[in-house]
């Protein structure tokens, strides 16, 4: 397979992931600049390795559905695709430094206007895929978290992503000013704390739920906004050929099995 995948040191996450995505990353050790460095301390921005590869900035969010799209993306002719995961304002950070990159895949397209002039996207797919949040904890409940009135304990340990990124922004407008214990810097974060047992409850996307078996939804609630919209930008020429392939049934059904809406309310919405 022609494809390999790299995370932002700037997007690091301070406790391990162990969810895995469903293909072999090699994780960048050290400083990003224009290029990362991989375990064999060659550039994963390699000519020889990666020229025809497209790359491509995706939210931690969608980190376990990426690779089924980059899968279904070369089966129908598509070029090898090297992935960056983070999150969306860390990657959007490293693209207004210069990165490399062909698609910025955010959670957030409010992003997209800060991006500086020479980075200005070429054409913008917004609203391809919805999200939205959940309450988590750990398989066994070791807390017992029953319903909303358990986020307002003073005896669990309460996570939750910081304000700045989407999911944080999003978490705070629909619940509110809440007791967290650790503000976390990206979803997968919160996820890998619930995951290990560090902690009692978290606020995640629903998909994050429906792809790690270690943690459930603390309550059965229907879908409710703030919703959380994706936004891919072609950056390049080359991007533009990943723009339209979003829109094939093929990459619709692939999203859709990972739980990701395919119609997304616009903002403001009920």
């Amino acid at each position: 397979m022609n494809r390999s995948a790299r995370e932002l040191p700037g997007a690091a996450i301070v406790r391990p992931v162990l969810v895995a995505p469903p293909m072999v990353r090699l994780l960048a050790v050290g400083l990003l600049t224009v290029g990362l460095l991989a375990a064999s301390g060659c550039s994963l921005l390699d000519d020889d390795d990666n020229s025809d590869r497209i790359t491509v900035f995706v939210a931690s969010s969608l980190t376990d559905v990426i690779g089924d799209l980059a899968t279904e993306w070369e089966s129908v002719g598509g070029s090898g695709l090297v992935d960056v995961v983070g999150g969306s304002n860390h990657l959007a950070a490293q693209l207004r430094d210069g990165a490399p990159a062909d698609v910025f895949i955010t959670a957030d397209a409010a992003l997209l206007d800060l991006l500086t002039p020479d980075r200005t996207p070429i054409a913008v797919l917004d609203r391809f895929a919805g999200n939205h949040l959940v309450v988590a904890v750990p398989i066994d409940n070791p807390a017992g978290i029953r319903g909303p009135a358990d986020l307002q304990r003073t005896d669990t340990i309460l996570v939750a992503c910081v304000t700045g990124v989407p999911c944080g922004d999003a978490s705070f407008e629909r619940y509110g000013d809440l007791p967290i214990d650790s503000y976390e810097p990206s979803v997968r974060a919160v996820v890998a704390r619930l995951a290990l047992g560090e902690a009692d409850l978290g606020i995640v996307y629903a998909t994050d739920v429906a792809a790690e078996p270690r943690i459930i939804a603390a309550w059965e609630e229907p879908p409710a906004c703030p919703c959380v919209s994706y936004a891919a930008a072609a950056l390049t020429d080359r991007g533009l050929e990943f723009l339209d392939f979003l829109e094939t049934n093929p990459a619709r059904d692939v999203l859709a099995t990972h739980g990701f809406a395919r119609e997304v309310a616009p903002p403001g919405s009920p």
